[in-house]
């Protein structure tokens, strides 16, 4: 009876565990561009007071001395936030007013509107930073900014459609109507989408409509009167 020899493990072929370790590619570093988004999005969240660069640096899966590395301090990095939400609303504000050139005043309007709620409902950090209730000191003047060259063009158009009917140029009229256009997209987004949560296409169309109607009733010979009036004009005295 010939005896069966033991059965052996087959030889490894593979490399070692060690061997497959240190070969193992490295975790991609977020880029600077995921590490803003990340800042953005817990500075929005939390406010500048309450944020920590440590939460920072959690959401964007890195460290706090990296952050540190390339952004400096945690008041450069919100003024960094700050600016980037500003640049981006105003990029999409002028983007859907330029292609609504040419068309009926309340149509240009309508894309400004649109635009600015689209602006709050797919980029909720970025207005928060801008636009909510816990804004800082460089964020406040990142929002005037970026108000101010809204209602520029606003009035701008404004006075366009006025010239193209050859109706009485609106000087002062023209930049008080685009501010309050400007504040009731403002502070309709923020009630509809911070306070209550309402629908944000629905509530975007609902400001439109309410801006559109308020153009179609103004009375011309206010504006006229408006315009009439000096820039430094005291206050008259009630009667």
């Amino acid at each position: 009876m010939v005896n069966a020899e033991p059965a052996h493990p087959p030889p490894a072929t593979g490399p070692s565990p060690a061997a497959a370790r240190r070969r193992r590619p490295p975790v991609a570093r977020p880029t600077d561009e995921e590490l803003i988004e990340a800042a953005c999005s817990v500075f929005g969240e939390a406010g500048y007071h309450e944020t920590t660069m440590d939460a920072v640096a959690a959401r964007a899966g890195t460290s706090k001395p990296t952050l540190y590395a390339h952004f400096g301090s945690k008041e450069d990095l919100y003024r960094l936030c700050a600016d980037r939400a500003a640049e981006t609303l105003a990029a999409e504000l002028v983007e859907s007013q330029r292609a609504a050139t040419g068309q009926p005043l309340e149509e240009q309007v309508r894309a400004g509107m649109i635009a600015f709620f689209g602006f709050a409902t797919d980029r909720p950090a970025m207005y928060r930073m801008l636009f909510g209730d816990d804004t800082a000191g460089y964020a406040t003047a990142a929002r005037e900014r970026v108000m101010s060259a809204a209602a520029a063009e606003t009035a701008l158009r404004i006075r366009a459609y006025a010239e193209s009917h050859r109706l009485p140029s609106w000087d002062a009229a023209a930049e008080l109507c685009a501010w309050l256009i400007v504040g009731l997209a403002v502070e309709g987004a923020r009630y509809a989408l911070v306070t209550r949560s309402l629908d944000a296409d629905t509530a975007g169309d609902f400001a439109t409509d309410f801006a559109v109607a308020a153009l179609r009733h103004l009375d011309p010979a206010i504006a006229a009167r408006l315009d009439r009036t000096p820039p430094d004009a005291p206050e008259r005295a009630a009667d």
